[in-house]
Order: C-alpha cells, then sequence, then structure tokens
C-alpha cells in the first residue's frame, strides 16, 4: 500500500478506536447501573426488597478500607425471619472500582419468590456502617469479561490508528 492510503486508513482507525472506547466504557456504566436490584447502608434490621431471580450480594466502601475486616452479615427473610442461604464466590468474584469507592461481589443467592429481606450486620464499628453499602445486583460477570476484552481492543485501534498516522503523516 502506498503512504497515501497508510495516510487515510491510520487516522479512520484511530479515530474508530476512539469511538470504541467511548461506547464501551458508556456500556459498562450501563451494565453496572441496570444491575443495581438494592443498596443499603450496611446497618442490621435494614430491609430489602428483591424480585423472585439468582443475585450477586456485595460490600461497597472506600477503597483501601479496612470496615468490612472481621465483619460477618446476613440476610433473612423479613417476614419469618428464616436465613436466606448465601453461597460464598471464591473463583468468580467481580470488583468495581473508583477513585474513592469499591464494590467487591462476595456471595450469589437465589429467591423463588419476590421477597423483602432484612439484613443482619455484626462486628461493623458505628463509624464504618456510616460509609459502608450491602448491594444486591444482578450477576455482571460476563458482561464486564466482554467489555474489557473490548475496551483493550478498543485500545490497540487507538494506539495502532496514532502511531501508524504519526509515522504516515510525520516521518519519511
Amino acid at each position: 500500500m502506498s503512504v497515501t492510503v497508510w495516510g487515510l486508513l491510520c487516522p479512520l482507525l484511530f479515530v474508530a478506536g476512539l469511538v470504541a472506547l467511548a461506547r464501551t466504557i458508556g456500556s459498562l456504566l450501563r451494565l453496572l447501573d441496570r444491575a443495581l436490584v438494592a443498596r443499603v447502608p450496611a446497618r442490621s434490621g435494614e430491609r430489602l426488597s428483591v424480585p423472585a431471580g439468582r443475585y450477586d450480594l456485595c460490600i461497597e466502601g472506600r477503597t483501601l478500607s479496612p470496615d468490612f475486616l472481621g465483619v460477618r452479615y446476613a440476610l433473612h427473610e423479613a417476614a419469618g425471619g428464616e436465613p436466606i442461604a448465601v453461597h460464598r464466590k471464591y473463583l468468580s468474584r467481580t470488583k468495581v472500582s473508583g477513585l474513592s469507592s469499591t464494590r467487591i461481589s462476595t456471595g450469589w443467592f437465589e429467591l423463588a419468590r419476590d421477597s423483602e429481606l432484612s439484613l443482619s450486620v455484626d462486628g461493623m464499628s458505628p463509624q464504618a456502617q456510616q460509609r459502608a453499602w450491602i448491594v444486591v445486583q444482578r450477576p455482571v460477570g460476563a458482561g464486564i469479561a466482554l467489555r474489557v476484552v473490548l475496551l483493550v481492543l478498543a485500545g490497540f485501534a487507538t494506539i495502532g490508528g496514532l502511531v501508524g498516522s504519526v509515522h504516515a503523516w510525520l516521518l519519511p
């Protein structure tokens, strides 16, 4: 291919990579917003209305904070007090971090019918209870994995288009 073709294709690849990055980031944010079912402060007695289905149970707090160390929490049916079996996650944990907060998926549970649940939390300081949350969300692990792959590919396209454009336009 001649320099002129590369001089046109590389800027197009750069722009396409930028557009793909923006769309994928937007898609990731929408995925996380739609997954949220309930979010309550990490205090005993809080109530959550959860429809039937399978859900991830997450903890959310300050990034790099020891607020959840040694804390025990459980879900119970609000009406009868029957415990909800929360299965621990070991290999497929998801973690969503920002500058000030982190959400970590710690377990999953399944409800056969719409339920109102009550939260029980032991071992958390009152200060930590003010800044920590318990989150119930739909499973998002596969969706996050797909979007991470798309982000990597879009990043390669953006960098490749930029380097190719510089090479085609500025270097002899």
